[in-house]
């Protein structure tokens, strides 16, 4: 009796040994793809938007998924490499997160700004390359009319940073102006002239106390 047992016990070991050994090769695979995951995406040219980062969370996921069915099986060392893999890809999500948001402010300010000059100087006449090809003799007066009658009835809710974005589109306008001038009729060049002090008198009362507002704005805060 006491020989059928032992016969039984090591039968039964030996039967459970290939399980055991199958269940950490198969944790072992499942940990190293997950790191080979990680490296790969490492390695790749990054994209910084939502839909991008969220096809790699989507793979990572389906294979931490996978690994946790046969995680209890790893060896330390393979766990410890596993760990390593966890925080690479913790760090890269950290990355990407502050890229992604950094390019979402970055494509919002353009995007403001390009409604500015929209609103200045005619829907899609001015991009940002600030090309003034469109303005010639015949049409310029035109443009600063709207520009300076614009900038007059708005210049109550101008920031700080929309009247620097002003004065550097103004400055580009007076650069076109003295390219086109020698066409340029006397009358529409007085014109332009009356405009010109007109937009400096708006800049002057209104760019300092918009600069002042939000200080005391910031104090307050």
């Amino acid at each position: 009796m006491k020989n059928c047992i032992l016969l039984f016990t090591s039968a039964l070991l030996l039967a459970l040994f290939p399980a055991c050994n199958n269940a950490a090769n198969e944790a072992k695979q499942d940990a190293e793809t997950l790191s080979q995951y990680v490296d790969s995406v490492n390695q790749t040219t990054p994209e910084y938007t939502n839909a991008y980062w969220a096809a790699i969370d989507r793979g990572y996921q389906a294979r931490l998924t996978e690994l946790k069915a046969t995680e209890s099986a790893l060896s330390e060392a393979d766990r410890k490499t596993l760990e390593e893999s966890k925080d690479q890809y913790e760090t890269m999500k950290v990355a990407y997160t502050a890229k992604i948001k950094e390019a979402k402010d970055k494509n919002n300010a353009n995007d403001y700004r390009q409604i500015l000059r929209n609103s200045l100087f005619g829907q899609g006449k001015m991009g940002s390359d600030m090309q003034f090809n469109y303005v010639n003799a015949e049409n310029i007066l035109s443009v600063y009319d709207n520009f300076v009658n614009t900038v007059a009835d708005k210049k109550n809710t101008y920031t700080r940073e929309d009247w620097d974005e002003i004065k550097v589109l103004y400055e580009a306008l007076d650069t076109r102006k003295n390219e086109v001038e020698k066409d340029l009729a006397s009358k529409d060049n007085l014109k332009i002239a009356k405009l010109k002090i007109r937009f400096a008198t708006i800049k002057a009362l209104n760019r300092g106390g918009s600069k002042g507002t939000e200080n005391r704005k910031a104090k307050d805060n």
